[in-house]
């Protein structure tokens, strides 16, 4: 739907201001890089509901940068009885540059964690990810000549022979483009997003729709220098209907079971490794605990606390801590900031809890690898919720499963560190 809304858009925009951009492109130029610059420092929270979209989900995630790239795609392609086809050929050189200015910014905004991950080992990302920023980094080497190229002041001065040979490189960037979000959709599908299968269909039919129109121009045209490029359009227009097959299949969740089962192991034995830790400090001071009247029962009951909450973490991922121990909230917890940490989706995931009045009144989110965009739905349910219950038993936010399961598991270890 975002796409569409926006194509739409990025059409009607050219199409009423096409002269105004073409006798003064460098205007349009300076109002992409300060768009630009606004995604890169745009905070995550906090910002008014417009802005979030348009920032957040067009600028940051690309949508805006790939919309303008698939209207330079088309361009050349689109039947001459298209009514919008003269208006996008006449300003696809425009349109590229923007595009490309905005691309920056997609990079720097979004693909910071990525990259840091592919070279220099920071943080964990999945194996669709690390596709994607491998493709990422090549478009990357290709956009620049591309671009700098696309400049009328630059391509005046080349011979046209010698621009025509280095723009079909353009094709090749066409193809890495699907590529990218292919691996990006695809990563989400695994995740459990199922709502962008139909945004990968989408862009699918795109590109499948330029591959067919590129093949039908060949054969029109049937120049020699146009069979040089059959091979690689061919793989243009059979590559989408393989990617919507892949997308069918992997999206069935089997990576995603396994990696979840990953984590509960993940989490089991970390359980086991605190009830260990739980048991060796009881029993340290179980001497001075002997001295008061009934401190051999309450050790007792420490211990068995312990082992009842390792036997329902190992079961269930993570349980309610008022449960465990059958007392109330306000009479367990020390006032207080608490740290605690657990396993999430792409990593740790690490909180504050504020203990105040023996209840718990912030939960602040520390540190964590997992990707934004779920995290934060996540976040802004689970948090909450655990607030309003003073409860770590709430319900999961779909889609983002793991990361929910993470936040809660962490504010269970740090009210453990809280309890009076």
């Amino acid at each position: 739907m975002i796409l569409t809304i926006t194509l739409l858009c990025s059409l009607a925009f050219f199409h009423f201001f096409g002269k105004a951009v073409k006798k003064k492109p460098a205007v349009l130029y300076g109002i992409c890089i300060l768009l630009s610059l606004v995604s890169i420092f745009y905070p995550r929270e906090g910002g008014l509901p417009f802005l979030d979209f348009f920032f957040k989900k067009i600028m940051q995630r690309g949508i805006l940068a790939g919309s303008l790239f698939i209207l330079v795609m088309l361009a050349p392609v689109l039947p001459k009885s298209f009514s919008g086809r003269k208006t996008i050929y006449l300003l696809r050189g425009e349109m590229a540059i923007c595009a490309s200015l905005i691309t920056l910014a997609h990079n720097l905004a979004f693909g910071g964690k990525y990259f840091g991950a592919l070279f220099l080992g920071q943080g964990h990302i999945s194996l669709m990810e690390l596709h994607a920023a491998i493709v990422s980094c090549l478009m990357i080497l290709l956009l620049i000549p591309l671009t700098i190229t696309s400049f009328q002041t630059v391509r005046r001065k080349m011979q046209a022979k010698t621009w025509k040979r280095l723009q079909n490189w353009s094709y090749l960037f066409y193809l890495l483009l699907y590529l990218h979000i292919f691996f990006i959709y695809q990563g989400a599908l695994i995740r459990g997003k199922g709502e962008y299968f139909f945004t990968l269909m989408l862009y699918s039919f795109i590109f499948g729709f330029y591959g067919f129109l590129r093949i039908r121009q060949y054969r029109v045209q049937k120049e020699t220098r146009e069979k040089k490029a059959v091979p690689l359009l061919r793989i243009g227009g059979i590559l989408p209907i393989v990617c919507l097959f892949l997308s069918v299949f992997y999206s069935a969740g089997k990576y995603r079971a396994a990696l979840e089962a990953n984590v509960d192991k993940i989490r089991a034995q970390e359980t086991v490794a605190e009830s260990k830790e739980s048991a060796d400090n009881a029993a340290e001071n179980k001497g001075s605990v002997e001295s008061i009247g009934n401190g051999e029962e309450k050790s007792d009951s420490a211990l068995e606390a312990s082992g009842d909450k390792a036997s329902v973490n190992s079961s269930e991922g993570y349980s309610d801590v008022e449960a465990a121990d059958g007392n109330n909230a306000s009479d367990m917890y020390k006032d207080g900031e608490y740290l605690g940490k657990a396993s999430a989706y792409n990593g740790n995931v690490e909180v504050k809890v504020t203990i105040s009045g023996g209840k718990m009144t912030a939960i602040d989110i520390v540190k964590t690898k997992d990707d934004e965009d779920y995290f934060f739905d996540a976040q802004k349910k689970v948090i909450p919720e655990i607030l309003e219950k003073q409860s770590t038993d709430v319900d999961a936010v779909a889609g983002a499963t793991t990361s929910s399961e993470g936040i809660a598991h962490a504010v269970e270890k740090a009210l453990e560190q809280a309890k009076q």
